[in-house]
């Protein structure tokens, strides 16, 4: 065999060679991506779930229904049999909110090894919870959490009986005019007040949150005031469950039904003071008749 017969067998075995490896190559990476699109057995929800759900009653109701995907796109830790799927929510809590159609996951559902205090059990003897609702102005602007003290301070109309002699002298009939007779009447002034109702009252919950264990860590988030961007989540909560004795309720509830009510938030160390209130007469801490017509 020549020399030129035998550089060409060689090139032809190394084509033949690197012909049989590309074509191995090739079907390795065709059956990869055939693998790849195998569909996979996967449970999804049918209806929105809320952070919380029991696990029992969804599966009960059912909450869920099987369907099938492409294994590419299933999450990590997907349910993929109904038995698993008994395993992983029997006996647990949604740990958060799982939208509809969403697969299930196992990492979707936790034990409940808290133990829920029923807020009645935390109500101490001889007082009440009463639930109040304000605006988010009124409210200090969410910033009240379980666990605070808060102050209310009513704004009300009161109305007093004059008789004649005690009666203002603006406006009224005297002796020499033609209407002396309407002056034998009462007379009726109404004085705004504001004014304290109540101090240093504990707030048992605020909206659904009820008042940590002593030690527990609070968390404060800020609204922003423009409002853009928020969510019904991100508002403010106005609506609070304070922990009061009878007749602080009866005064809240009074005041609430009469007039408008203002909250103050009060630290930790805060003292009840005694005020005398405000109403026009003090509101500038003169003698405001005297500083308007002299005198």
């Amino acid at each position: 065999m020549g020399r030129r017969a035998l550089v060409l067998l060689v090139a032809l075995l190394l084509a033949g060679v690197a012909a049989f490896a590309v074509y191995t190559f090739v079907r390795n990476i065709e059956d990869e991506a055939r693998d790849r699109r195998a569909e996979v057995t996967v449970y999804r929800a049918t209806q929105a779930v809320p952070e919380g759900q029991d696990g029992d009653l969804f599966l009960q109701t059912p909450m869920w229904e099987e369907s099938t995907d492409q294994i590419d796109d299933v999450p990590e830790g997907f349910i993929g049999s109904e038995q698993e799927l008994n395993a992983v929510i029997s006996g647990k809590v949604a740990v958060g909110p799982i939208a509809a159609n969403q697969i299930l996951t196992s990492d979707q559902w936790v034990d409940l090894t808290v133990d829920i205090t029923p807020l009645a059990d935390q109500i101490p003897s001889g007082k009440q919870a009463l639930t109040i609702s304000t605006d988010q102005v009124r409210g200090v602007n969410g910033f009240i959490r379980p666990g605070d003290r808060i102050n209310a301070i009513l704004t009300i109309d009161i109305e007093f009986d004059l008789l004649p002699e005690n009666a203002p002298g603006f406006g009224i009939p005297s002796d020499d005019d033609e209407g002396g007779q309407a002056q034998a009447e009462e007379q009726t002034e109404v004085v705004t007040l504001s004014r304290f109702v109540l101090q240093g009252i504990p707030v048992l919950a605020v909206d659904r949150d009820v008042r940590p264990q002593e030690g527990a860590r609070q968390d404060v988030s800020v609204t922003p005031a423009d409002g853009e961007g928020q969510t019904e989540a991100d508002v403010p909560a106005s609506v609070f469950t304070l922990e009061v004795d009878p007749e602080q309720a009866e005064r809240m509830v009074y005041a609430f039904e009469n007039g408008s009510v203002w909250q103050t938030l009060v630290p930790e160390d805060f003292v009840e003071v005694d005020t005398v209130g405000v109403t026009i007469d003090n509101l500038f801490e003169g003698d405001l008749v005297a500083d308007i017509f002299g005198g």
